[in-house]
């Protein structure tokens, strides 16, 4: 399947556990896949894990080193990918981690800085790294990958709550800058873990696999997905996206 035959992706975090199965997903649907990457045992991982897929498929996978947290690192990054392919036609942000282990009232500082540079200042380098090249073009699919955590509180991890509700009101933001220009801009709500290589146990069958995901972001940028027009799309289950 060809779905994004002649489509530049980029899926930024897509070294990691969630990534990877998003970027397995895109290349076996035809795209190119550029992914930058800090750390060369990860980026082995990841070339590893797609082979199959990119050597059955018309799809390849890309690694440029870059720091996803670094501004000029991802603007040397910018310019390398326009160099090599001129455009981005999809953007993809999965970014972030988890964190707990205090309430607000008595969290350390450095903590919270983490979590914030984490979970807020990497998705601001992406989008003036990918949504600055889509504005000049006027075209382009944007799309953050974001957690239940943005609608939901639990105690000690009130911090991730508090970036996540600050992820969703960049997607907000960002459609509405898009305004007059053919971008769309789409934030994915996971609200159940997502399956992956990694997590072995506690697994629930019916949990998204990183792999639908990155199957949910083609339709959406094909305009198969339900509701494509949305910015916010939340996700359950794999029975909910059969729906």
């Amino acid at each position: 399947m060809e779905r994004l035959k002649d489509c530049i992706v980029v899926v930024a975090g897509g070294t990691g556990s969630v990534g990877e199965g998003v970027v397995r997903a895109l290349v076996r649907d035809g795209a190119t896949v550029v992914v930058p990457y800090r750390n060369d045992e990860k980026r082995l991982r990841l070339e590893e894990y797609v082979r199959d897929v990119a050597d059955n498929s018309g799809g390849r996978l890309v690694c440029m080193a870059a720091d996803v947290g670094n501004l000029e690192s991802m603007m040397g990054f910018r310019a390398e990918l326009v160099d090599r392919f001129g455009r981005v036609d999809l953007g993809v942000a999965c970014l972030g981690g988890w964190y707990y282990g205090y309430s607000l009232h008595n969290m350390p500082v450095e903590h919270w800085d983490q979590v914030i540079n984490d979970n807020l200042k990497t998705h601001f380098i992406c989008v003036r790294t990918l949504v600055s090249l889509m504005h000049e073009r006027h075209q382009g699919v944007y799309v953050m990958i974001n957690g239940g955590a943005a609608e939901l509180i639990a105690p000690e991890t009130g911090a991730v709550s508090i970036a996540a509700a600050a992820q969703l009101m960049t997607a907000r933001v960002l459609k509405q800058e898009a305004r007059g220009t053919d971008i769309r801009i789409h934030s994915l709500m996971v609200y159940n873990p997502v399956k992956t290589r990694d997590r072995r146990t506690e697994v629930v069958d019916d949990w998204l696999s990183a792999e639908e995901v990155g199957d949910y972001i083609t339709s959406l940028y094909v305009g198969s997905a339900p509701n494509t027009d949305k910015t916010i799309h939340r996700l359950y289950t794999s029975s909910n996206l059969r729906q």
